[in-house]
């Protein structure tokens, strides 16, 4: 699910204030929570204050009442005179008089006279007071497991007869007195050491549950208050421990506590109000926010509108905003980038479909409109391809700006020649396609002359007179194409047929798709062959006139496909030729001669190879560099492998050619120039050509003994290279009359169907020995 714009602008603003609110409200919280509880510490340090005045003024007042009992003349007589049931009877009425829970009686020494409790170990604290104050004094002690807030008086009559002492109860109503004052509770907590041990822990306590209930009470004093002071904290109370008397084996203070939750529940108004405040704050920032981001947003969107209208092709509306800050520049930016969007995509439209050097329509363009003047079969259309030939060689020698140019100009008069409906368009390099009305034949037959004629007179470009050279190809539609793809390349087609046949204009043939279609399936075949084998070589043997002997044999390839069977040299070794790939079947076939020349030596036998070189193999230097380092450290002598050559080869790049050639001669290979007499050599180019033998061409020799002109040419050719230094080998030979004319003529060698069709490896052998007993003319007379 994707998120709106305006969305996230609303939950990033909402969240970035959620977060300094929450931040801000808990920074307030927990001030007033550390305020809150530093009051309540502050509380219960004048709480503290408090409990130790009250147990001041107590004193006070204890002092003073004790004071008045000490100053009876009747009591202090009785001390004097030692009236036991006196000094009693006044203690007792006196004590019940000021309210006293301990009456204590001791002399000057610290003796205790009389007394209404045991004090125990906590004695001789009060004997010590005894011996350092002069005038009364008070102090907090423990008796009976009870804290008391004690007095001790002197007695003096005048002299000092005794202490007279009176201890007042910590009690309940105390702590009750203290806690209404201050609000705060309080906990008394003692321990005094018995026989030597300590006793539990006492406490007298204002809280309503027992603040001790949990604690070991055996334990030492420190521990005991430690987990005193835990317990109340997991009950929520704050407490604070007054240290009363800490003399041991006696232990006193007062815990004094108070509820933190009380303290923070006078807080929970001001929690609620700034929590509402924040939830206020934030509910108003989301509206505002809201509020600014459609302000924000609401151009955005116009502008994402606008470019997605761009995007889809559509540039007829302009965009149109109110602001004149970023947001109104930058509609003014789409409608400029539009405005040019819309510029570049008519320029990329018009280049997708027209040549640029010559504004014509190109291929895709011609396609659309052949579908245009077709809307139906029933109407004829003639689809006209006109090929420049030359121009590849005029690029070679002006340059691709003059030749572009030449084209162009071309073009120019092409398009006006055309007649009205007649379209013209550029579909290759060199290349147009006319598409003609053809639907009255003898005026489209007009109109194509005329086309034609356009390139009869020399274009001038840079004071240059360029004559182009022409070919035109013709397909008719509907009648011999079902589309303007086959139409095209059955244009192609006639092109090429017009080449060949060297005419200006060639029609297409029915027919001629299916043997255009054969040519590349047999194209495709031969390369799989190549990498995959189907090759085979066939041996015919070559008998030397002179010596009497079978000196070699010529190597002839034949390939059987897989789907396409038997396939002869005459349909395969041409297209091989035009792909590229002769060079590369020329190569296997070196090898497999090689390998058979070096099995003959090490088997004895003497006998040399021919080979058949295509003119695409001598122009080749990588492959004239291959064939000499293979046969670099052969078992056998190069002249022993005769390589043939036809004239053809020295037509393309004759002086390439011939420094090939020389390469070879200078190697050691025997050259023989094959099928002499059908092709365009001179005997002047004959005369420079590094070649030791020439072979005549079997067209002069089957009919040789029937053909007084055969005759003749064939006996000139032999006398003219006997006198070159040439030999001459006469292929073809099919009778007993045509081998005795060519050794009465001096022919060297021979080879042909007299001596032998060409024949497998494996059947070589065997020929070979049962030719060798016995002679040419005994064995095929």
């Amino acid at each position: 699910m994707t998120i709106s714009f305006r969305t996230r602008l609303l939950l990033i603003f909402t969240a970035v204030l959620a977060v300094t609110l929450t931040a801000t409200t808990l920074s307030a919280l927990r001030a007033t929570d550390a305020n809150t509880r530093a009051n309540a510490t502050r509380e219960l340090a004048v709480a503290e204050r408090v409990f130790q005045t009250l147990l001041d003024e107590n004193s006070r007042e204890l002092t003073d009442r004790t004071t008045l009992l000490a100053e009876d003349f009747g009591f202090r007589e009785a001390i004097a005179t030692n009236e036991e049931d006196t000094i009693i009877s006044v203690l007792a009425n006196h004590g019940d008089r000021i309210g006293a829970d301990l009456i204590m009686l001791m002399s000057p020494q610290g003796e205790v006279l009389i007394s209404t409790h045991d004090i125990g170990a906590d004695l001789g604290r009060v004997r010590a007071g005894l011996g350092s104050q002069a005038s009364a004094f008070s102090l907090l002690t423990l008796s009976e497991h009870q804290p008391y807030q004690m007095v001790m008086v002197p007695v003096d009559a005048p002299q000092r007869v005794a202490w007279v002492g009176m201890g007042f109860l910590l009690d309940n109503d105390l702590l009750g007195r203290f806690r209404d004052i201050t609000s705060a509770d309080v906990t008394l907590i003692y321990r005094e050491r018995e026989a030597g041990n300590y006793s539990d822990v006492q406490t007298l306590s204002t809280l309503p549950t027992q603040p001790l209930a949990d604690v070991d009470l055996l334990g030492p004093y420190d521990e005991v208050l430690a987990q005193a002071a835990e317990q109340l904290r997991d009950q929520g109370l704050l407490s604070r421990y007054a240290t009363l008397l800490d003399q041991p084996p006696v232990h006193l203070g007062a815990l004094l506590t108070v509820s933190l939750a009380d303290a923070v529940a006078a807080n929970t108004r001001l929690r609620t109000q700034m929590l509402l405040i924040a939830l206020a704050a934030l509910v108003s920032a989301a509206v505002v926010t809201l509020f600014i981001a459609r302000g924000i947003t609401r151009p955005i969107d116009t502008l994402v509108a606008a470019a997605r209208r761009i995007a889809s092709g559509d540039y007829q509306h302009s965009v149109s905003l109110k602001n004149t800050n970023e947001f109104g520049v930058l509609g003014q930016t789409l409608n400029t980038m539009q405005n040019d969007i819309q510029q570049r995509e008519r320029h990329i439209f018009y280049q997708a479909r027209h040549d640029l050097k010559t504004g014509l329509p190109n291929l895709e363009q011609m396609a659309q409109r052949f579908t245009e003047l077709t809307p139906d079969d029933q109407h004829p259309v003639a689809v006209v391809l006109v090929r420049l030939e030359n121009v590849s060689a005029l690029s070679d020698v002006y340059g691709l700006a003059f030749t572009d140019e030449i084209v162009r100009l071309a073009a120019e008069r092409l398009v006006h020649r055309l007649r009205p409906g007649d379209i013209a368009g550029r579909v290759g390099n060199n290349e147009f396609l006319v598409l003609a009305d053809a639907q009255l034949a003898g005026e489209c037959d007009q109109a194509l002359a005329e086309y034609l004629a356009v390139f009869d007179q020399a274009i001038e470009h840079q004071d240059i007179d360029v004559l182009l050279d022409v070919r035109m190809g013709q397909v008719m539609y509907p009648e011999q194409a079902s589309s303007f793809e086959d139409a095209l390349r059955r244009a192609n087609i006639a092109v090429s047929d017009a080449r060949v046949h060297g005419q200006a204009l060639e029609r297409y043939q029915i027919g001629r798709d299916e043997s255009h279609l054969r040519q590349l399936t047999v194209t495709n075949r031969l390369q799989h062959a190549i990498e995959h084998g189907g090759f085979e070589l066939l041996f015919q043997p070559q008998y030397d006139l002179r010596n009497r002997r079978i000196h070699s044999a010529e190597a002839l390839l034949r390939w059987h496909d897989d789907q396409l069977g038997r396939m002869f040299p005459d349909e395969f070794i041409p297209l091989a030729e035009q792909s590229g790939d002769i060079t590369q079947i020329t190569e296997w076939v070196v090898t497999e001669a090689i390998a058979r020349m070096t099995a003959w030596q090490e088997e004895g036998h003497d006998l040399g190879v021919s080979i058949n070189l295509s003119a695409r193999d001598i122009l080749n230097s990588h492959f004239i560099d291959r064939v000499i380092e293979r046969t670099a450290h052969a078992g056998f002598e190069r002249k022993n492998l005769m390589l043939e050559i036809t004239e053809s080869a020295m037509v393309t790049d004759t002086e390439l050619a011939l420094t090939h050639l020389k390469r070879l001669y200078g190697a050691g290979f025997d050259l023989a120039m094959d099928d002499f007499g059908t092709g365009y050599s001179s005997l002047a180019q004959l005369k420079t050509m590094p070649i030791h033998e020439l072979k005549i061409d079997k067209s002069f020799v089957l009919r040789l003994d029937e053909d007084q002109d055969d005759q003749n040419i064939v006996r000139s050719t032999i006398e003219m290279a006997h006198h070159l230094g040439l030999t001459v080998i006469a292929e073809g030979v099919e009778n007993q009359a045509a081998l005795k004319l060519l050794e009465q003529m001096g022919c060297d060698a021979i080879q042909g169907y007299y001596l032998s069709k060409p024949m497998a490896i494996a059947d070589l052998k065997p020929w070979l020995a049962a030719f060798n007993e016995t002679t040419l003319e005994s064995s095929y007379g």
